[in-house]
């Protein structure tokens, strides 16, 4: 897993991070169990939202790569939604 930061997170003329870069905007728990891809315990991890499954609730967490590859994938389906937009408004 690659770390990509968004292009929120870094600024385009200085290429240093934005004062409200990914890792910043989450309350960070130095242990924790990621229940996201890598599946690592015993790693800093962040609240990211409730999950529903199978009708039972339960609380998400994610390390910073599987959160990383999160944000990454949905600002990849955000810019293809846009670019959409873009072309049927012309």
């Amino acid at each position: 897993m690659v770390f990509r930061p968004t292009r929120r997170d870094i600024d385009p003329v200085t290429r240093e991070p934005t004062e409200y870069a990914l890792w910043d905007r989450h309350e960070w728990h130095a242990r924790g169990e990621c229940w996201l891809w890598c599946g690592r315990d015993d790693v800093e991890v962040t609240w990211i939202g409730p999950v529903r499954s199978s009708g039972m609730h339960a609380t998400l967490y994610a390390c910073r790569a599987c959160l990383y590859e999160l944000d990454q994938r949905v600002l990849e389906i955000n810019m293809r939604e846009d670019a959409g937009a873009l072309r049927v408004h012309r």
